[in-house]
């Protein structure tokens, strides 16, 4: 099973914490979890635009929260959708979840003859000069009933590609290693520990 890249302490300079802004506490500990530093999360909730693809939605939510004067921040979005219906919901999944929960998802599936999905996350990185994005993706099926207890949004609904556990049934290091989050963390710590200053001696 693939491990969470981890973030050397080099990477993260004091009084440069990285910090995430999200209203979202899972989503904070999965991130801290993945990336193995600490992460300050700022509850501001970011506009989330229509837009077609999630790195468009990434980019401009962190384009709003550099206006709140942070620097080293990170920012998320997320998309699921099914095949069949050319990616939908995709990106407009956490209105549809708002609105219909994870029964929303299933009652969809059990419309389909083709209940594979993809789901993909985007990270935004803003280091005070440059802006990062990294896309991590986990293709797989929805189920109609869900499974598992450990879960927050629609884990218990989606099985990915080569498993058989749903990902609320994974333990929190099954899930990172496969889930369309944990690919698009382990991106951003490899690109934090390759920028990092060498602290060694030539």
């Amino acid at each position: 099973m693939a491990k969470s890249a981890k973030v050397s302490p080099s990477s993260t300079p004091a009084g440069e914490q990285l910090i995430l802004v999200s209203t979202n506490p899972n989503k904070g500990i999965e991130a801290e979890r993945i990336l193995g530093v600490p992460l300050l999360r700022v509850s501001i909730a970011l506009p989330e635009i229509q837009a077609a693809t999630v790195e468009d939605v990434t980019r401009y939510k962190l384009e709003v929260a550099k206006t709140k004067g942070y620097k080293r921040l990170v920012v998320e979005d997320v998309a699921l959708g099914f095949d069949e219906l050319g990616h939908f919901p995709g990106v407009y999944v956490r209105w549809l979840l708002e609105a219909a929960g994870g029964k929303g998802l299933a009652a969809i599936a059990y419309a389909l003859n083709n209940r594979s999905a993809r789901a993909q996350c985007c990270v935004g990185y803003w280091d005070g000069s440059e802006v990062k994005l990294f896309v991590g993706e986990t293709t797989g099926e929805i189920l109609v009933q869900p499974r598992g207890e450990r879960h927050f949004g629609w884990d218990a609904w989606f099985v990915p590609e080569g498993s058989k556990k749903t990902f609320a049934e994974m333990t929190a290091e099954e899930k990172d290693a496969v889930s369309h989050r944990g690919r698009a963390y382990r991106k951003l710590a490899e690109h934090l520990r390759a920028s990092a200053p060498s602290s060694g001696r030539s």
